[in-house]
């Protein structure tokens, strides 16, 4: 998400706003060459901020900001907000890549371990059994269970899930002392949209699917989430104290941002 400055620069050619209804309120849309922007006002804000991700580009202004002014600050960043959108299409079509790779499990597979491309190695065994070993992920069963790829994919989910409650518990045990508090609960999920959580009952949840992540991420998502026992919000104070133990989360946070959606089977 982007601010904006007042300086002026040559405006690309605007259409007036478009404006629908929903849910009972107006949404208004501006449209622009070759992009359109959602406006969302805000009672609450004081400062205009666009936003552009794989869902497209959004505008979040004062309530009371001229459409005007909104087309004036749109078109300073219209460079800006096209690179954005070049990059989020590149991004669009690498998960429909990686979506079609994911359709089926096979021999030679990339598995993605703590950042690390493991190949998927399947060997034929009267028991069902995943481990890693020597540079691969071996995967023992009955013909290797081909023909039956969701046994397959199930089997390494749950040898993933299993090795990211170890990896999570170990990683909670060493920063736990370094940021100077406890949870009551550590709990492993299965989220899809976030990576982790911090309640009032002082326990954590932790995104089992951070297993896929370098250390160095998992461990300012530990982090991220212990600090919120010492601050429940998002506070200046909250993000003192997430520096204070990890001073390079910033970049951190932003790899998650960019690329979190690699973080899958």
């Amino acid at each position: 998400m982007a601010g904006f400055s007042s300086a002026k620069k040559h405006h690309r050619t605007i259409t007036p706003p478009t404006i629908y209804v929903h849910n009972g309120g107006m949404a208004e849309t501006l449209v622009f060459d070759n992009f359109e922007v959602t406006i969302i006002r805000s009672p609450r804000r004081k400062t205009a901020a666009i936003k552009v991700d794989l869902t497209g580009v959004s505008v979040r202004v004062p309530q009371s900001l001229a459409q005007e002014r909104i087309r004036e600050l749109i078109a300073e960043k219209s460079d800006w907000v096209e690179r954005k959108l070049e990059v989020s299409e590149q991004k669009r079509q690498a998960i429909a890549t990686q979506e079609a790779r994911r359709e089926r499990l096979d021999n030679g597979s990339l598995i993605l371990i703590q950042g690390r491309q493991i190949p998927l190695d399947l060997r034929e065994d009267r028991q069902m059994s995943v481990a890693e070993e020597s540079g691969q992920l071996i995967v023992r069963g009955p013909d290797a269970m081909r023909g039956e790829p969701e046994q397959l994919r199930a089997l390494v989910e749950h040898w993933l899930y299993g090795r990211a409650v170890e990896e999570l518990h170990f990683c909670v045990n060493v920063y736990k002392q370094k940021v100077g508090a406890s949870p009551s609960l550590i709990q492993i999920k299965d989220y899809r949209a976030r990576w982790g959580s911090c309640k009032p009952d002082g326990s954590i949840q932790l995104n089992w699917r951070l297993i896929h992540a370098p250390i160095h991420i998992m461990d300012y998502v530990v982090v991220h989430e212990l600090c919120h026992l010492l601050e429940m919000n998002h506070s200046r104070r909250f993000w003192t104290e997430v520096e204070r133990v990890d001073p390079q989360y910033q970049m951190k946070r932003q790899w998650l941002k960019d690329n979190g959606w690699r973080l899958t089977l």
